[in-house]
């Protein structure tokens, strides 16, 4: 392994420790497993609907952004199969663990800032709080010990990315 991977490897391991181990309480337990859910399935499939109904354009916007960056998750995972932390690593806490046993990338973090740059783009002043719940349900996939920081930020990069592809091909 080179020196850049290695030194990646080190600090996404460092960086799980100090998330899932140094700050655990029994509150940020319960917040964390709340938290997490604004990126499961469920949360996806009645935000899309309630958008449709809401706003057909935005759901619209919302359905296709989910589609293709949970396609382009699930097909990755299969790819590059990493195990979950909690498999890797026998001193990570697991508080829920999930079924799919593949960890990069993180599927919760991608669907969070999927809505979150969809409801960003139509709800500009609330931008912030919005990108901000995002941001938790990454942190909340590590406390729980389901993914690596980076597998999150791959998420992220990813769900970006075909929102921003979006974007330019179906909103302007």
């Amino acid at each position: 392994m080179s020196t850049i991977a290695s030194l990646i490897v080190k600090n996404d391991v460092l960086c799980f420790y100090a998330l899932n181990r140094k700050i655990r309480c029994n509150l940020l337990n319960f917040f964390m497993k709340c938290i997490t859910q604004l990126g499961s399935t469920t949360f996806a499939i009645s935000a899309c609907i309630f958008f449709l109904l809401y706003n057909r354009h935005m759901g619209i916007i919302l359905v296709l952004n989910l589609v293709v960056s949970q396609s382009v998750i699930h097909l990755l995972k299969r790819v590059v199969n990493r195990p979950r932390p909690y498999k890797s690593l026998e001193w990570a806490i697991a508080i829920k663990p999930p079924k799919c046993k593949y960890s990069l990338p993180s599927g919760h973090s991608a669907s969070s800032l999927s809505i979150a740059l969809v409801l960003s783009f139509f709800f500009p002043t609330l931008r912030i709080v919005i990108l901000s719940f995002a941001l938790l349900v990454g942190i909340s996939r590590v406390y729980l010990g389901c993914h690596y920081p980076t597998d999150v930020s791959i998420g992220f990069l990813i769900s970006f990315a075909i929102f921003e592809t979006l974007e330019h091909l179906v909103l302007i």
